[in-house]
């Protein structure tokens, strides 16, 4: 598809990408407010991003082969008017428990908007135009983790956490109202023809292939990490540090900027492996040292120093984590875009709610040294595996 599209559909896809940040990022601000409101413990309210998440993950593996057989927008239409209901239900809470649980319905929905709107971009580019375009959405994409908790912080200072959730109300609806009017990308006759129950039965081959399961393996070692920073720094940062929630999202904000920093350099090196294996040595490092810092309770600026070590090393390793799962499993690229976008959510939804667990400083120390361990582990079997490909290649030709 070679015509010009305009500005509103890459516009529009870029923000359903991005629901994940705004699904997991918009509320950090106001967690600690929450977890008084409803007179419940850190942990119990950090149980809130892990249903999320793990909404985020369950969703994607659901919806993304149901838009094979069934078409794109009916879905995503769907979808985005189920995360309004959810919203809804999530501001209308009458306890924790409740609204932990919408806030797994709220995930489900909106991880339509992050499958589809990758799907929608494959059945209307191919090859450089599909790449190219993929950039763009990238670039929208990658504002999200900057400007949800800058916003949520700014929605702190003027309201409750109530107000915050309805702002992610109205986000859902206009969405919902744009996705009426993307066109439908798939049709009837590109439709799969197999059964349902067929769709869903070849999910999960992927996992026979070795450099596809490392690469998900490590991509969850990874998020493992990523997701204890983000459940524990609003209790460290505001109330260990003494951060206001507007100041908060702003060192929030830096630290994902530096993530796309590291994305940035990782494309630079020549070999994909050496990326790899350069990202999981400095993850390793930055959590020994961070885990330190928050032992000895060191100065902010030191803390901080380590927080953005640690967010460039996880940037510096997404580009080559992705492009080798999917390339490892090109002939099952739908399976294995829905695998590989779960798994992080999957890791996040376990490591969230054990930071919560005593003192935050130290239960987060403990994710982080963990899943950055475990990420080095997998990361060195995969770059031997890829150094090898590489010289059988060489010899090829």
């Amino acid at each position: 598809m070679k015509k010009k599209i305009g500005v509103f559909i890459p516009a529009t896809l870029g923000m359903l990408t991005a629901f994940g940040p705004f699904v997991t990022d918009f509320y950090l601000p106001v967690l600690p407010e929450m977890s008084v409101f409803f007179h419940t413990s850190p942990a119990l309210a950090s149980l809130s991003l892990t249903s999320g998440m793990l909404g985020l993950a369950v969703g994607q593996v659901f919806i993304g082969p149901l838009t094979d057989k069934y078409g794109r927008k009916k879905i995503l239409v769907g979808s985005m008017l189920m995360f309004a209901i959810a919203s809804i239900l999530c501001i209308i809470s009458p306890n924790i428990y409740i609204f932990n649980l919408m806030r797994l319905f709220q995930g489900l929905a909106g991880a339509g908007g992050i499958v589809i709107s990758k799907s929608m971009s494959t059945d209307m580019f191919s090859g450089k135009e599909l790449a190219n375009f993929m950039a763009i959405l990238g670039s929208i994409n990658g504002i999200a983790p900057v400007c949800a908790p800058v916003v949520g912080g700014l929605m702190a200072g003027v309201t409750n956490w109530q107000g915050v959730f309805g702002l992610l109300l109205g986000i859902g609806i206009i969405l919902m109202g744009c996705s009426m009017r993307l066109p439908e990308t798939l049709t009837p006759e590109h439709r799969l023809q197999k059964s349902i129950m067929q769709v869903y039965a070849n999910l999960f081959r992927v996992f026979r292939n070795r450099l596809f399961s490392l690469s998900t393996l490590a991509e969850m070692a990874c998020f493992f990490t990523f997701f204890a920073y983000i459940s524990s720094s609003p209790f460290i940062l505001q109330q260990v540090y003494g951060l206001s929630p507007f100041h908060f999202s702003l060192c929030f904000a830096l630290n994902a900027l530096t993530i796309g920093i590291g994305a940035g350099i990782g494309p630079q090196f020549k070999h994909t492996n050496t990326a790899l294996k350069c990202g999981a040595i400095d993850m390793m490092i930055a959590a020994v040292c961070l885990s330190f810092c928050l032992f000895v309770h060191a100065h902010l600026v030191v803390v901080m120093g380590f927080y953005i070590y640690m967010m460039i090393s996880f940037g510096l390793m997404q580009p080559g984590l992705t492009a080798t799962a999917l390339d490892a499993e090109r002939q099952n690229a739908g399976a294995a875009s829905a695998i590989f976008g779960a798994s992080g959510f999957v890791a996040g939804a376990i490591s969230s709610p054990i930071v919560g667990i005593g003192k935050v400083e130290i239960t987060s120390s403990i994710v982080m040294l963990s899943g950055a361990l475990i990420c080095l582990l997998l990361t060195l079997p995969l770059c031997k595996t890829l150094k090898m490909q590489g010289m059988k290649k060489d010899l090829r030709h």
